[in-house]
């Protein structure tokens, strides 16, 4: 673990944890990584009842009862036991070194069962021990490759992606949702030096994977230093004003959302789409398809953003669970 992650888990300074360690320090650097044998007791004690049942209201927000039947978190622990116990799981020492570490998902409707559904991938993908430098050429030539109709009818997309993107240095898995919370297309995120790619277990369009898939890739190509990302849905373009007005970090999901869709359909396969103006055939989606090389679900699924077909066409058959 680095010694920048080490901060954004517990949720402290860089002065505060290397100039003598203060006292608040050092108690989130034992709640979160303490002895294994472990009694909550062991390490320093919450200040008082009061400061314990705040704590308890937040941690009680996490899929308590899924992760002990995942074996993550022991059975029958209460109180400060079980703020201890989801700390750990969590790998983080405090309320702010959750908020550091796992801020992608503060905008989500579960921000704690999602961080600990993250939490889940990353502890199933090892470390690289050396740096990730990514190979753009490479990853975007795979990228194209993936939108193509010609190979994959009736073949797994998932499979086929997880192989081309492992070999370009990205790991691809899949993580059990949990029941308590609606499944996330997809998390992003930094295990040490290897960039993974999160998606849930449950089927979803063809479309709705390949666009959440390249948005996550977008991320490690348009800025490999960012920590993580959770599309929650489709992204919307905005306006110019909106765009300025925008936070820095709003600013990299636009950014990751616009090569996304650019790489699924360029702006002049769009343009060329729409001019037909028969686009609510079936013979114009089979035509397009085929010209432009891409799986026709994407084209459905474009014209349906663009605001050209209902959501209930019956093109939606075009869609292929993947």
């Amino acid at each position: 673990m680095t010694q920048d992650e080490l901060l954004r888990r517990l949720g402290c300074s860089r002065s505060s944890l290397m100039d003598h360690a203060t006292t608040e320090a050092q108690a989130a650097f034992q709640l979160a990584f303490g002895n294994n044998s472990g009694r909550i007791s062991e390490a320093p004690s919450f200040k008082n009842e009061e400061e314990l049942e705040k704590i308890l209201t937040w941690v009680r927000k996490f899929p308590i009862r899924a992760l002990q039947k995942k074996g993550h978190i022991p059975e029958d622990v209460k109180d400060a036991d079980l703020v201890r116990a989801v700390f750990k799981f969590m790998q983080i020492g405090s309320i702010a070194g959750f908020e550091n570490y796992y801020g992608a998902t503060l905008q989500s409707a579960n921000p704690q069962t999602y961080a600990a559904w993250i939490r889940l991938g990353e502890l199933q993908v090892k470390r690289l021990a050396t740096e990730f430098t990514p190979d753009r050429n490479a990853i975007i030539s795979n990228l194209k490759f993936l939108r193509t109709n010609t190979f994959f009818h009736n073949k797994n997309i998932r499979s086929i992606a997880r192989e081309a993107l492992r070999a370009c240095g990205i790991e691809l898995i899949e993580v059990e949702p949990f029941l308590t919370a609606p499944t996330p297309i997809c998390a992003f995120f930094w295990r040490g030096s290897r960039p993974v790619i999160q998606f849930p277990t449950t089927k979803m369009e063809d479309s709705k994977f390949l666009e959440a898939l390249f948005h996550a890739v977008g991320h490690l190509l348009l800025h490999p230093k960012h920590t993580s990302c959770l599309q929650l849905g489709a992204l919307s373009q905005p306006k110019v004003s909106e765009i300025l007005a925008a936070r820095p970090e709003e600013i990299i999901e636009i950014e990751a959302d616009r090569f996304a869709q650019d790489i699924l359909l360029t702006e002049a396969e769009e343009c060329e789409l729409i001019c037909c103006g028969r686009f609510n055939e079936r013979r114009c989606i089979q035509h397009f398809s085929g010209v432009f090389h891409v799986r026709p679900g994407i084209l459905v699924e474009r014209l349906q953003q663009q605001g050209k077909l209902n959501r209930r066409t019956l093109l939606n058959d075009f869609k292929i669970a993947v």
